[in-house]
């Protein structure tokens, strides 16, 4: 009796080790990017491989979620401008000075910035008279491009330059194609934490994602569970062959690669339809809707027909079946279809690529573009904690409808 109870234990020992390797296995990459992602300064084009990080740091992630990287800003703000000035035919002159400028965001202030001014021209009311030494209030439009490792504008100009009238108080615009400063390389600029968030690249791109995925899943569930239904409950010509040949004819589909590629796209383009979010929902959803009819359908077919033929009896309509038999029983299956159209909105690259311009592209496109240089001048901090960043939702959506998933998967449903 001893013996076979040493036995179980060291059979149960091994198993737990076993399972233990694979899941290392498995896992491995998602910790290796993991490390990457808070070991400043580290790259993957190395021999040297490190599981314990040194000098780890969140920055990489700091900077994804509230860093400027390199995204356009352009924003009206307020401020004074100071520096050495005179009037000569009703222009204002103002040089060797400087810019100090502030952008708001409701009541809250998002950065703020100095440039240095060498010439800026003002008209101003007659009888207007100045000091040498000149300081006023401005208001105008900031356009930030490109900033520099040291915290420097690496580009940027200030445009519609209005200045408040020292002698009239009233605000006063200079000559056309005068009232601009251009920047290159000098001033500088600081972000407080609003102005990052409200700023960051990473954000934007989220939101375009969050609409894709969410609006894929929608339109997904709403053609796939009627579908499911009618094909498990209803009898029809061709019930028992058109799923199938419609599944095997998206597969071959698939095969034609980029010919297809190009005629979607003229015909989007055509239709006037280029660029649209929507549109892009619409299509990952008509791509999901085979394969999901069939998944959810057999997890229809496990559930009794009494529980349909005793609303019938009571007269329910088949919508009425639909919304209050059939949705509650086949949540798990339902919750299974919901996952994997989030999946597939949300990670597809090669259409959100190739269909939607730099401003509607989600963060899949965004992530590969960080990627431009591969193997030479990345920050692959900064991508690991983007990547990461990027799978974070998934993951989540995947924990919280685990259960739903497990019994969808393995067809749970009632038995009769």
């Amino acid at each position: 009796m001893m013996g076979v109870r040493k036995r179980e234990a060291l059979r149960s020992l091994v198993l737990t080790a076993l399972a233990i390797f694979v899941m290392f296995i498995i896992l491995f990459p998602v910790y290796y990017i993991f490390i990457v992602s808070v070991t400043p300064g580290s790259t993957l084009a190395t021999t040297k491989l490190e599981l314990i990080p040194h000098n780890a740091s969140l920055d990489s992630y700091r900077e994804v979620l509230f860093g400027f990287r390199g995204s356009e800003i352009s924003e009206n703000f307020t401020g004074t401008i100071e520096g050495t000035a005179q009037i000569q035919n009703g222009k204002l002159y103002v040089t060797n000075g400087k810019l100090i400028g502030k952008v708001k965001y409701g009541p809250f202030t998002g950065l703020k910035f100095e440039v240095p001014v060498s010439k800026a021209v003002f008209e101003v009311g007659s009888g207007t008279t100045v000091n040498q030494k000149f300081s006023g209030k401005v208001r105008g439009l900031f356009v930030l491009t490109r900033i520099n490792e040291d915290g420097s504008i690496g580009f940027g100009i200030v445009r519609n330059l209005e200045l408040s009238d020292p002698a009239r108080g009233n605000l006063t615009e200079g000559p056309t194609g005068r009232n601009y400063i251009l920047i290159r390389n000098s001033g500088e600029v600081t972000f407080t934490r609003v102005g990052k968030f409200v700023n960051s690249v990473f954000f934007g791109y989220l939101k375009n994602s969050l609409i894709l995925a969410t609006l894929t899943v929608l339109l997904a569930l709403f053609f796939v569970v009627p579908a499911a239904y009618a094909f498990s409950r209803m009898k029809f010509f061709g019930r028992e062959h058109v799923l199938y040949f419609y599944l095997m004819f998206t597969q071959v589909a698939g095969g034609l690669g980029i010919a297809g590629l190009i005629a979607l796209y003229g015909m989007l383009v055509k239709l006037g339809l280029y660029d649209k979010l929507p549109v892009l929902s619409f299509i990952y959803a008509a791509g999901s809707v085979p394969f999901n009819t069939w998944l959810l359908k057999g997890y229809i077919d496990s559930i009794s027909p009494d529980f349909d033929e005793a609303a019938l009896v009571d007269g329910a309509s088949y919508l009425q079946i639909i919304r209050y038999v059939l949705l509650p029983m086949a949540l798990p299956g339902i919750a299974t279809v919901a996952i994997f159209a989030f999946i597939g909105g949300w990670t597809e690259f090669i259409l959100a690529s190739l269909l939607l311009t730099e401003k509607n592209q989600p963060l899949s496109v965004w992530i590969y573009t960080l990627m431009g240089g591969i193997g030479r001048g990345i920050d692959w901090s900064y991508f690991g904690a983007a990547a990461l960043l990027f799978a974070l939702p998934v993951f989540v959506a995947f924990m919280l409808a685990q259960n739903y998933i497990r019994s969808g998967l393995t067809i749970g449903g009632l038995k009769e």
